[in-house]
């Protein structure tokens, strides 16, 4: 239960999905988890959820699309906690739709908030984060879409590649400054961004599994906390540059 024990763990997209799981697992591990999200009330929910189980945390409302709040972030968390060993970057959007349909709006919507706002997290927290003499890390969430061709997510895929490329880049630069940094690429996890008609279906999933997922069913968002609390803990501190696929098998599936 102590597994990020001295972590100081900023969390992005915290009020549902992934990130919700990512912080609830690093606080239960011993972290102080600041939670950041642009839904105030759910990313408080998951702060209040931690309190009460007997974790640390605190609720930044962020856009994640305003470069200022990020500085905020990166204050906020300063004047809480000191420093920052740990940043997760999980918040996202997903647009789904032929591509002669996606607008410039939907490009905007999809690049600040999938690829700019990772890249403006790290600019804040890096400096910090390599004045910081014990064990730092990065992870960033990008996709199977990432690497495996999506019908109709075209700009999502494509700037999740862009995360993945990117992070593994920055490792050249900044691991032998003592920050690791890390890809989780997940698959069919179910999330908000999972059509209700399929969450609310078991049969639905199971058909769709068929085809999709080797393992049978689809990801919970645990299941890529699991692999989150690895990679930010101090147990891999001689993994950097990785890009982990975590997708039941869908990779597999043709």
């Amino acid at each position: 239960m102590d597994r990020m024990k001295g972590k100081i763990a900023v969390v992005t997209g915290v009020a549902s999905g992934i990130g919700k799981a990512i912080a609830e697992m690093f606080a239960a591990e011993g972290a102080k988890v600041v939670a950041a999200d642009f839904d105030a009330t759910g990313g408080q929910k998951t702060v209040d959820g931690i309190k009460a189980r007997g974790g640390e945390g605190i609720f930044v409302s962020t856009n994640l699309r305003k470069k200022e709040d990020m500085e905020n972030l990166k204050q906020v968390t300063l004047d809480t906690y000191g420093t920052i060993t740990t940043l997760v970057n999980s918040a996202g959007v997903l647009v789904h739709a032929p591509f002669m349909e996606h607008t410039d709006e939907d490009y905007e919507k999809v690049s600040e908030t999938n690829f700019r706002a990772y890249c403006w997290t790290m600019q804040a927290f890096l400096p910090v984060m390599v004045a910081n003499p014990q064990q730092c890390s990065v992870l960033n969430i990008a996709s199977i879409s990432s690497v495996k061709p999506e019908s109709n997510a075209y700009y999502y895929g494509a700037f999740k590649a862009a995360v993945d490329l990117m992070t593994r880049n920055l490792t050249r630069e900044f691991s032998p400054q003592g920050v690791r940094l890390n890809v989780i690429c997940p698959g069919p996890v179910n999330t908000n961004m999972t059509p209700q008609e399929v969450k609310n279906s078991p049969v639905i999933q199971a058909e769709m599994c068929k085809n999709v997922c080797s393992v049978g069913r689809l990801g919970e968002p645990e299941d890529i906390a699991y692999a989150a609390t690895y990679l930010c803990s101090d147990e891999a501190s001689w993994v950097t540059g990785a890009h982990f696929v975590i997708d039941g098998g869908a990779c597999m599936m043709g």
